[in-house]
């Protein structure tokens, strides 16, 4: 257990991290861009297209992020009316989120690997589109395994109690 969540606390750190670059790069591009556009009258054709998958990129990977640090969408009117009545509603929350994901996770390999066999391209910078879906499965991949560890270190905790 203690290998996971030491792990987990890594990949937090890591999602962190890479989040902050893609936000770096996104700002600097979209800076650059319209300083190009409005400076010198000319605007870069593969700016948008960079910022917009930087974009995505960061969503998914701050989301995985959010599940690691259990600040994903929460509704506190159902989770104090559960804790007040002993039931430990986090633990069916992160099962029904890994199920979730592990489901998003299924969805979007069957999409990156018809993308792949149809070699499709990025319309501005030709980058293949694989690799567009293949890092938000990547994300989701991770997001899960967050799940999968607080619900380990849920029951864990459980049978530490017994």
């Amino acid at each position: 257990m203690q290998f996971l969540t030491r792990l987990d606390s890594r990949l937090s750190t890591f999602e962190m991290v890479v989040a902050g670059i893609l936000l770096l790069v996104m700002s600097v591009i979209a800076f650059v861009q319209v300083i190009t556009r409005y400076c010198f009258f000319y605007s870069l054709v593969w700016s948008e297209e960079i910022t917009r998958y930087c974009m995505i990129w960061m969503t998914f990977i701050g989301a995985a992020y959010a599940v690691s640090k259990q600040e994903h969408i929460n509704i506190d009117l159902f989770s104090g009316f559960f804790k007040r009545h002993g039931i430990r509603i986090g633990l069916i929350l992160n099962a029904l989120m890994l199920v979730f994901l592990i489901a998003c996770v299924f969805y979007g390999l069957g999409l990156t690997a018809s993308t792949f066999e149809a070699n499709q391209r990025t319309p501005a910078i030709g980058f293949p589109m694989f690799i567009v879906y293949a890092l938000v499965v990547v994300a989701l991949v991770l997001a899960a395994f967050h799940a999968f560890v607080r619900i380990a270190c849920a029951l864990s905790s459980v049978e530490d109690n017994k």
